[in-house]
């Protein structure tokens, strides 16, 4: 074995090592994209409604990523659920607008069935 067979194995491997870290960095970022688009429309939200306490959902947003990075599923799906209903019952005294074009928007952009998040019904109108 040559100095030339040497040489070609490690641009192999420093070509192999790089390629492999950017794959697993994509798939944990792809992960991560529909909390964090979550996490700025809250923040939107915030911005225009000052009067409502969106810090709790904050919180929960923030043990979502973190039990992502973790690859925590249970932890994803309860939160979540958590963080749906709060929503749908306006918990914390956020806006009713604000609540439902959150609520509308996240279900957009959350992989429920991936996570089997459980997501509240509307409310039904008692007559």
């Amino acid at each position: 074995m040559g100095t030339r067979w040497m040489s070609d194995k490690l641009a192999l491997v420093m070509l192999t090592v790089p390629a492999v870290c950017l794959l697993a960095a994509g798939v944990v970022w792809a992960q991560n994209t529909w909390v964090d688009e979550i996490a700025n429309s809250l923040t939107f939200y915030k911005a225009n409604y000052p009067t409502s306490n969106w810090d709790p959902y904050q919180q929960k947003l923030t043990t979502v990523r973190e039990a992502l990075g973790r690859s925590d599923q249970r932890t994803v799906k309860v939160e979540m659920g958590k963080w749906f209903k709060m929503l749908r019952n306006r918990a914390y005294g956020i806006h009713d607008v604000a609540a439902d074009e959150l609520f509308n928007f996240a279900l957009m952009v959350t992989p429920i069935d991936e996570y089997g998040i459980s997501v509240p019904p509307l409310p039904t109108a008692v007559p």
